[in-house]
């Protein structure tokens, strides 16, 4: 079992072991979900390549608007975390 520290400003190192195993490298994002059980199950997220998301979000004209570029910044998120409820 690898155990971490939570930091007073409420970070944790992940355990080089969690790191390899999980293949994690600096820069990486992961999910946390907190299960029914009280346990947290944390994700690596698959990194989004540029040319993925302009195949994925095409624009065919500028976006001037605040408001439609809030509605497919909230779409993508989620798209990527599942809901509205990470944040």
């Amino acid at each position: 079992m690898a155990v971490g520290k939570v930091r007073e400003d409420g970070q944790i190192s992940l355990p080089a072991e969690i790191q390899r195993a999980m293949g994690l490298a600096p820069g990486d994002l992961v999910s946390f979900d907190v299960t029914e059980r009280g346990t947290v199950e944390i994700r690596r997220l698959t990194p989004l390549r540029l040319a993925d998301l302009l195949e994925r979000y095409h624009i065919d004209e500028p976006i001037d608007d605040a408001r439609v570029r809030e509605e497919w910044h909230d779409m993508a998120a989620r798209e990527v975390f599942g809901s509205d409820e990470h944040g």
